[in-house]
């Protein structure tokens, strides 16, 4: 059985067994330190028998770039954005840093976990969930700690961001529907205000009535599988005012589809068109075979990542927005 109480080995207990100095050990752990190739073979092999690591939480403390990244998101539970913080986690460490993962239940808990982020020095904050409040945003800048913020309301400034077109998403939901021939239009709206979910779903509507055709709004209560299967019986009993529904999430989409083929064997498409958003990867299951508006999860993951580097190496430039990639999928329910 392992000994409890040994005591964890020091860099000096490694620079002792290599026959080196203490100094050499620093250089052997830190990337682009000047060392050879023979002293640096030495003092992985103390430090290997010596079972030795490095603690990078103290030695980040002692320097303003510790490694260390927030991700700020909420909704884990939901396929796209615990593939969104997959990603961006996966990118992080590609580049050499350590993903610090903070969740938000509420939109007010996240100026609270923003500022207990800033207890440890981090190198930079990722926010994917619910808008920063401008205060949270002007102490990070203080601070020099790069914000990215990935799909935001756009009013929040002194950040670089990630942002989807809420117009151009609209636009392409509208789009893809007619070419399928719908003519009489539906969309699910969340009563929550959520920037992007909500926005297209707005846009959407208005994109119908620019163009001439009847748009029926539809609210739920959310954005999730629930909220689609909750509105099943208000779609099927307006089906004579609605032939190509744009349900904002693809989770609605699917809540929508199951309700509509379980409850009242509607068929899809021949007798309404459901179109979804994310593309996330249940979309192209056979279940659902889900006619959606794929926006580049990866893309934007690649992107975050990007401007907090290039913001930590340029503190003074222009702040910067990335758009995000829309792409149309044509599958079975359209």
């Amino acid at each position: 059985m392992a000994d409890m109480t040994r005591k964890k080995p020091t860099s000096y207990d490694v620079a002792k067994l290599a026959g080196v100095h203490r100094s050499a050990v620093s250089r052997a752990f830190s990337d682009g330190g000047s060392i050879s190739a023979e002293t640096k073979e030495k003092v992985m092999k103390a430090a290997k028998t010596l079972e030795y690591r490095v603690n990078f939480f103290a030695r980040g403390l002692q320097k303003q770039n510790s490694g260390l990244v927030g991700i700020v998101a909420s909704r884990l539970d939901t396929p796209y954005r615990a593939k969104q913080v997959k990603l961006a986690s996966h990118e992080l460490i590609e580049n050499g840093y350590t993903p610090i993962l903070l969740t938000v239940d509420k939109s007010d808990d996240v100026s609270g976990r923003m500022s207990s982020l800033l207890n440890y020095n981090i190198s930079g904050m990722i926010v994917t969930s619910d808008t920063p409040p401008a205060k949270i945003i002007e102490e990070c800048i203080q601070y020099n700690i790069p914000v990215v913020l990935i799909n935001r309301d756009p009013s929040i400034t002194g950040t670089d961001r990630i942002q989807l077109n809420i117009e151009d998403a609209g636009q392409l939901a509208f789009d893809m529907l007619c070419k399928a021939g719908a003519t009489k239009f539906g969309v699910l709206m969340p009563q929550t205000q959520t920037y992007t979910v909500q926005g297209r779903a707005k846009i959407f509507a208005q994109k119908c009535r620019d163009a001439g055709f009847p748009i029926t709004i539809i609210e739920t209560q959310g954005q999730s599988y629930a909220a689609g299967t909750d509105a099943t019986q208000d779609v099927y009993e307006k089906l004579d005012d609605i032939d190509g529904i744009f349900c904002t999430t693809d989770l609605m989409a699917f809540g929508l589809l199951d309700g509509l083929r379980n409850q009242y064997n509607i068929a899809v498409p021949g007798q309404l068109k459901i179109l979804g958003f994310d593309d996330v990867d249940q979309a192209s299951w056979g279940a659902y075979n889900l006619s959606t508006i794929n926006q580049d999860i990866q893309q934007s993951a690649i992107a975050a990542v990007d401007l907090m580097m290039k913001r930590l190496e340029t503190p003074l430039k222009p702040l910067e927005t990335r758009s995000i990639l829309l792409t149309p999928i044509h599958r079975g329910t359209t």
